[in-house]
């Protein structure tokens, strides 16, 4: 496993446990067997080129269970890497340089298309801090 990669612990922790086998931004339904290509792990603060020795890069609180690719056309994964500047807004992408504890991941709240607003903790989970609004 590379550098600034997530543990295979952390993907299945993500995706069956927290994510309930669903994108986290829409909901699709999702299958494991289309790992790679129907939907990814998404890193929210970039490992950068090269990968990261920091330990919060792989943390459940950086990773989102995204449909699609980040370089093919379709899904949320794609939509968080075209549309950066909403993608940082909403919580899909946290700026990789900014080194202050507000932009920890486990403090950086992301926003559903449902509407609500949630934080992902370093254990696994995801609480919703704020209702549909």
């Amino acid at each position: 496993m590379a550098v600034g990669e997530f543990t295979p612990a952390t993907v299945r922790l993500v995706f069956f446990d927290r994510d309930r086998e669903r994108c986290f931004r829409c909901l699709r339904p999702l299958q494991w067997h289309e790992r790679g290509f129907g939907w990814s792990l998404h890193h929210r603060r970039p490992r950068g080129m090269g990968g990261s020795k920091d330990p919060m890069v792989n943390s459940p609180a950086n990773a989102l269970t995204l449909c699609g690719h980040a370089t093919s056309p379709t899904g949320c994964h794609h939509w968080a890497e075209k549309n950066r500047d909403v993608a940082f807004e909403l919580g899909y992408l946290i700026p990789g340089t900014a080194r202050t504890d507000e932009y920890r991941p486990e403090r950086v709240r992301v926003r559903r298309l449902s509407g609500g607003w949630w934080l992902l903790t370093v254990d696994g989970r995801a609480v919703e801090v704020e209702g549909n609004s």
